[in-house]
Order: C-alpha cells, then sequence, then structure tokens
C-alpha cells in the first residue's frame, strides 16, 4: 500500500468519527431542545390556568350583594319566625358561597403536582414549599367548614372565617410565587435565545 491509501482509509475513518461524533451531538441537543419545549408547554398550561382560576375565583358581586340583600328583606319584616328562617338560610348561602371558593385551591393542588414532572432541581423545592402552603390552607379551611356546618349561628360562622390566618400565608404565597415564575423562566431560558 502506498502513502496516498494510508491517507485515504485515514480520511475516511476520520470521516466516520466526525459523523457519528456529530449524530452522537444532534441527538443529544434535540433530547435537550425536547425537553425544553415540554417544560415550555407545562409552564405555559400551568400559568394559563392558573389565570383561569384566579378569574373564577373573583365572584359575581350581584351573588354575595344578593344574599345580603334577601337576608335583610326578611330580617327587616320583623316576623321572628321568618327572620330565623332567613338568618339559617344566610348561614347555608354563606357556607355554601365558602365550599366554593375552596374549589380553586384543590385544582391547584392538581396543577403543582404536574409541575413537579418537569421542574429542575433548584425549583422543586419552592413548589414543594408553595404546595406545603396551599395544603396547610385547605386543611384548615376544611377544618373550618366541617365546624361551621355543625352550627347553625351567624356569629360562630364570622367568628371561624376571621380564625383563617390568611394575611401571612398569603404574603408567603405571594412571595413564593414570585420566585417561583422567576425560576420557571430562567429554566426555559426563552429570552436569552
Amino acid at each position: 500500500m502506498e502513502i496516498k491509501d494510508y491517507f485515504i482509509i485515514i480520511l475516511g475513518v476520520l470521516g466516520w468519527i466526525w459523523a457519528i461524533t456529530q449524530f452522537i451531538l444532534n441527538r443529544k441537543y434535540q433530547k435537550s431542545d425536547k425537553a425544553l419545549d415540554k417544560r415550555f408547554e407545562v409552564y405555559s398550561n400551568f400559568m394559563n390556568k392558573v389565570d383561569e382560576m384566579s378569574k373564577s375565583m373573583r365572584n359575581d358581586p350581584k351573588m354575595t350583594y344578593g344574599i345580603s340583600s334577601e337576608i335583610m328583606t326578611e330580617i327587616l319584616t320583623g316576623d321572628e319566625e321568618r327572620t330565623n328562617r332567613a338568618l339559617i338560610k344566610f348561614n347555608q348561602d354563606l357556607l355554601e358561597f365558602t365550599k366554593s371558593s375552596l374549589q380553586p385551591m384543590m385544582i391547584m393542588n392538581q396543577e403543582l403536582n404536574k409541575l413537579r414532572l418537569v421542574a429542575s432541581e433548584k425549583l422543586l423545592p419552592k413548589i414543594d414549599e408553595y404546595k406545603i402552603l396551599v395544603d396547610d390552607f385547605t386543611d384548615e379551611f376544611q377544618t373550618v367548614l366541617s365546624k361551621l356546618s355543625l352550627s347553625d349561628s351567624i356569629d360562630y360562622t364570622g367568628e371561624q372565617l376571621q380564625s383563617l390566618n390568611h394575611e401571612e400565608r398569603g404574603k408567603k404565597m405571594g412571595d413564593l410565587w414570585k420566585v417561583i415564575e422567576k425560576l420557571m423562566r430562567d429554566e426555559i431560558d426563552y429570552y436569552k435565545k
């Protein structure tokens, strides 16, 4: 064999090595891009779901004011029996209204479970922390609701609803939400490309 033949063989082997290396790198980048696309899809679906829940949590003011105007009409009649029935109905309506306002938190919990599947190691602890706050709120709310279902007293209902620790938990959830949102943006790296 001549030097020319060796040169052709070496060039052929180097070409194959280069092609295999390119194939492996291309495959690696495709997997990475696919994972990034999946994260983007899950994160954007999560954010859309949160927006939907936020809209559904804003209740129709006519419903709330409608409940109170009905009760005031009954109370102002002066008839003690009608007044008592109106107060009991108001308490029941308030309980149903409160139960329906808990549903978005349960949906949020389900959505956080989906988010946990694709979150990075850096984002996962923040999601877990947020999930603990949501679970804590839901559990406390359900405890209060079970106490309320045992009583027809409107004063008792008001005391129990005020006993919920909304402010501190709400502030923690708000701050944590900002961190989660920033980490999601950083993970999908959308604006850097």
